[in-house]
C-alpha cells in the first residue's frame, strides 16, 4: 500500500497571515508588537530566537490557544482571530508528546478520530497508514512507556496528523532527545512534511536545528521579527547585527568598525565608513591566500593561537588589538611576527549605530 499517496491526496497546506497582531498578557507590556507576516502554504517554517523572544506566544496565537490583544489572523482567506483551538482544527505536538500511557500506539494515533466518531475499522485503517508514514508500524501493540523518546515523538506526530490538518504546529519537539536522535528526528520531520504537504510551524531555540529543517526561518527577539527569510539569506544577508550574531557557528566576529577603516579606505565608500559602527566578519571570511575577485582587502596581524578538535579547527588572529577567529587559517604556525591574510567579500558586513546592515551581503555588495 502506498501510504504517501493516500495522505497526499487528502491533505493540503494552508497559508497563515498575521496582520498588525499585538499580544499583551497584562495590558501594559507588549509580548508581541505589531507582527505582520505570511507563512506560505505547504512550507516548513521555524520560529527561532532566544528565550522570551515571543516564539511560543506566536505559536499559541496561531493555534487558537491565545487570542491577540489587537490585529487579525487569517488561515487562507478566512479570518480565524476569534476561533478557538478546536475551531481551527490544527495538529499540535508539544515538548512532552502527551501520549496516553494506558493506550497502545495504534489507539493513541487513532484517538482523535475516535473523538470525531469515526468508525473503528476506518480509524484503525488510517492509524496504520500514519504509523507507516512515521515508521512505527512495528510498534502498534506497545504502550508509550515501552517506546524510546524518538518513537514517542513519531507517534505524537502521527496522532497530530490523524484528522488531516492543514497546519501542523511543533513546540520544541526535539528538546528532550539526545544529540544524535535530534539530528535523526529533524530529518524525519522534514521528510514527513514533504510527503504530506502540510504547512508546518516549528518552534526552536536551536539555530542548527532551524537552519537544517526549514524552508524559511522567522527570527524573533523582544517581541519583534528581526528577519523572516531563507536559512541561506539569514546567514549571508542578515538584516541586522542581532541576526548576524544569532545565526552561525562559530559566532561572527564583531569588532568596532573603526578598527578596519584604514584598510578599507578606497574600497568601501567613505559615506558607509562614516556611518559604520560595527563590523561583522564570518570566521570563513578570513583566509590565508589571495582569492582574486572574492577578496575585499588584504590585512596583516599576528596568529596567536591555533586549535584543532577532530574536524573543528580554528585560529585566533590579533588584528589592531582585536582578536579575530578564523576557520580557514587553522594550522598556520603561531608567531609573534606579522603575517598577511585576506578578508573576503562574502561574510563581511558593516552595521550602523542602530545595528542595521549598511554594507555586505549579496544585495549590498559594492
Amino acid at each position: 500500500m502506498n501510504t504517501t499517496n493516500f495522505i497526499l491526496k487528502e491533505r493540503t497546506g494552508l497559508k497563515v497571515t498575521f496582520k498588525n497582531v499585538t499580544m499583551s498578557y497584562d495590558g501594559k507590556k507588549d509580548t508581541l508588537k505589531n507582527l505582520n507576516f505570511t507563512i506560505p502554504d505547504g512550507t516548513l517554517v521555524s520560529l527561532l530566537g532566544p528565550s522570551g523572544g515571543g516564539k511560543t506566544t506566536t505559536l499559541n496565537l496561531i493555534s487558537g490557544l491565545l487570542t491577540p490583544t489587537s490585529g487579525q489572523i487569517f488561515f487562507g482567506d478566512e479570518d480565524v482571530t476569534k476561533k478557538d483551538a478546536l475551531g481551527r482544527k490544527v495538529g499540535m505536538v508539544f515538548q512532552n508528546y502527551a501520549l496516553y500511557p494506558h493506550l497502545t500506539v495504534l489507539d493513541n494515533i487513532a484517538f482523535p478520530l475516535k473523538m470525531a466518531k469515526v468508525a473503528k475499522a476506518e480509524r484503525h485503517k488510517r492509524a496504520r497508514e500514519l504509523a507507516a508514514l512515521v515508521h512505527v508500524e512495528d510498534q502498534l501493540d506497545k504502550k508509550p512507556g515501552e517506546l524510546s523518546g524518538g518513537q514517542q515523538q513519531r507517534v505524537a506526530i502521527a496522532r497530530a496528523l490523524a484528522k488531516s490538518p492543514s497546519l501542523l504546529l511543533l513546540d520544541e519537539p526535539l528538546s528532550n532527545l539526545d544529540a544524535r536522535l535530534r539530528i535523526e528526528m529533524r530529518e524525519e520531520i522534514r521528510r514527513i512534511q514533504r510527503e504530506t504537504g502540510v504547512t508546518t510551524i516549528f518552534v526552536t531555540h536551536d539555530q542548527d536545528e532551524a537552519l537544517h529543517i526549514s524552508d524559511n526561518i522567522m527570527v524573533l527577539s523582544f517581541g519583534s521579527i528581526q528577519q523572516f527569510s531563507s536559512p541561506t539569506a539569514l546567514y549571508e544577508r542578515p538584516n541586522n547585527l542581532f541576526v548576524a550574531k544569532f545565526i552561525g557557528e562559530p559566532v561572527i566576529n564583531a569588532v568596532p568598525a573603526d578598527t578596519l577603516v584604514d584598510d578599507l579606505k578606497g574600497i568601501v565608500p567613505d559615506e558607509i565608513l562614516e556611518r559604520a559602527e560595527t563590523a561583522g566578519i564570518r570566521s570563513e571570511a578570513l583566509i590565508p591566500y589571495d582569492a582574486g575577485d572574492a577578496v575585499l582587502a588584504k590585512l596583516s596581524g599576528t596568529i596567536t593561537q591555533s586549535k584543532k578538535y577532530g574536524r573543528e579547527a580554528t585560529a585566533e588572529i590579533t588584528y589592531h588589538d582585536q582578536v579575530l577567529l578564523s576557520t580557514e587559517m587553522a594550522g598556520s604556525p603561531t608567531s609573534e611576527a606579522e603575517t598577511e591574510f585576506y578578508l573576503t567579500k562574502p561574510g563581511f558586513f558593516l552595521f550602523d549605530d542602530a545595528g542595521v546592515l549598511i554594507y555586505g551581503g549579496e544585495s549590498h555588495a559594492q
